[in-house]
């Protein structure tokens, strides 16, 4: 029996999934005898990207084509579907990346169709193709024969030169949302007259992420267990973890006991776990996490309600700020996967320095109050020719730190703004972001750049890469224009404090910065 996804494969634009914006755009080309020379198809896999220019292949040369659909009937419709169609060539360009073998491509272009109107050459994956095949492409791909339609498709297109890209009419297939897939295998499970429970088949939409041939390739792998089929064998067959394993690591983790984590991740090692694929699974539950956290929402996808209520009082303990440094913590990890020497050693560190995670930099409340600081000039050095630099910025940071204390002191009486929270802050942040973009477009790109750091006793502090950003934000101008949008928004008015991210401080200047810490009575807190 054929595999599913071949057996499903769509003839006609109408069965094409979630593309309807191109395969219209299409059908009118084609209808209307006006298609483009040159196509550049761009998504990631399984959205369709070369079953559709099959389809332009066959729509454009059917012999009883009506409103840009192929008959499915006439000689022509029955060769494409049979693959003996001559005037339709594909070309995978990971195999054939070489010049030569786009010289000889150009050499058929020369030639007339043999069976219908048009010649259609399909160049898959033609990211792969050399500079100099490329090169020797542009000349043809810009002026070709009227007889010729060419139809790049590429899952990487930030790898194909813009000289290409200009010279072709691009679409982007978007990635098939979760609805559109289950309702997909649903109709396949009917004609196949198979049944699956729909807990089944919702997993797997979720673990095709976005392709229908991936769904179709794990539906195979589900369906050749038999109708017996549990859904913890399902769960073990693709590679999932379910929702209680992730929600056991974030407990782990949220209340610091690292001395039972490398048991957790040998069990799942046991288990035969991927974790890889676990990795992805529990960044997605992070991100459900985070949206509950900062919208309130508890009805997303993929949750049942017993799940959504378990992760609403999951995340009830863990602030925005945590959850933050948590996905960031494991999308590391998931880039390191590939080069880790076992496989759940990325996660194992990331869940360990989770459970340990505080402020980066901080210093502690100041003890008195501080002598004028003269700071002696440094002579740079060959070898740390920006250490001046370095201590004039730890020395900015170190004063910035009395300045808020100074500040937080002065709003001790402003009983309207010491009851906002980080929470509430990072909720209607992007509404300020927004209403900031209305005025000034600028600034509001600079404040979305540039996080909140904390909020607390009446003042939002936010980060900033360079002195300049600072300097920026501080003006009477954009402070005045900033406070007023804030006090718009949450009906409140808190101080604004913008700070330099203590991470841009060299390492090799932490002996400098216990120098400015002493100086100013404060301490390192780790």
């Amino acid at each position: 029996m054929a595999v599913l996804y071949r057996k499903y494969r769509p003839q006609t634009f109408a069965e094409v999934l979630g593309q309807e914006p191109i395969v219209q755009t299409l059908k009118n080309a084609i209808a209307h005898k006006t298609p483009a020379h040159a196509y550049l198809f761009t998504g990631t896999r399984g959205v369709g990207k070369t079953t559709v220019a099959r389809l332009v292949a066959k729509a454009i040369n059917c012999l009883k084509g009506k409103n840009g659909e192929a008959c499915l009937t006439c000689n022509i419709c029955v060769s494409v579907a049979g693959g003996t169609f001559l005037d339709m060539v594909e070309i995978d360009a990971a195999s054939n990346t070489g010049v030569e073998n786009v010289r000889e491509l150009i050499e058929h272009v020369k030639f007339q169709p043999t069976q219908g109107a048009y010649k259609v050459f399909i160049i898959d994956e033609v990211h792969m193709l050399s500079k100099q095949a490329f090169n020797a492409l542009l000349k043809t791909l810009e002026e070709p024969p009227a007889h010729v339609i060419f139809i790049l498709a590429t899952t990487e297109i930030h790898k194909v030169p813009i000289t290409i890209i200009s010279r072709t009419q691009r679409f982007d297939f978007a990635s098939l949302s979760q609805e559109i897939i289950a309702e997909h295998l649903r109709a396949v499970l009917k004609k196949e007259k198979q049944k699956l429970a729909d807990e089944l088949v919702e997993m797997i939409a979720i673990q095709a992420a976005g392709s229908a041939r991936d769904a179709l390739s794990l539906l195979d792998k589900v369906l050749a267990l038999g109708e017996t089929l549990s859904a913890n064998d399902a769960k073990i067959l693709l590679g999932i973890t379910d929702f209680e394993t992730h929600a056991e690591l974030i407990s782990l983790i949220s209340s610091r006991d690292t001395a039972n984590i490398p048991a957790y991740f040998d069990r799942l090692l046991e288990q035969g776990t991927d974790f890889t694929v676990f990795n992805k699974d529990f960044l997605e539950f992070l991100r459900k996490a985070l949206v509950i956290k900062i919208t309130g929402n508890n009805v997303l996808s993929g949750l049942t309600t017993e799940q959504s209520m378990a992760m609403t009082d999951l995340v009830e303990s863990i602030s925005v700020n945590q959850l933050v440094k948590l996905v960031r913590l494991f999308l590391k990890a998931y880039k390191d996967a590939t080069t880790a020497v076992s496989p759940e050693l990325p996660m194992l560190l990331a869940s360990v320095e989770a459970a340990f995670v505080e402020p980066a930099v901080s210093v502690a409340p100041i003890k008195a109050a501080p002598a004028p600081v003269v700071v002696a000039t440094i002579q740079d050095s060959p070898e740390q020719p920006k250490a001046s630099e370095a201590v004039s910025e730890i020395v900015v940071a170190a004063v910035e730190a009395p300045v808020m204390n100074t500040i937080i002191s002065e709003v001790q009486g402003d009983a309207s703004a010491l009851d906002l929270t980080y929470e509430q802050v990072i909720s209607f942040w992007p509404t300020v972001i927004q209403k900031i973009k209305e005025v000034n477009s600028p600034l509001s790109t600079l404040v979305k750049n540039s996080p909140v750091e904390s909020v607390g006793q009446g003042v939002i502090t936010l980060q900033v890469k360079y002195r300049f950003h600072k300097e920026h934000l501080e003006s009477t101008k954009h402070n005045a224009l900033l406070s007023s949008i804030i006090e718009e928004v949450s009906g409140k008015r808190p101080r604004l404090v913008i700070i330099v991210r203590a991470e841009d401080v060299p390492l090799n200047t932490a002996e400098a910065l216990g120098s400015v810490l002493q100086v100013f009575g404060g301490e390192l807190v780790e």
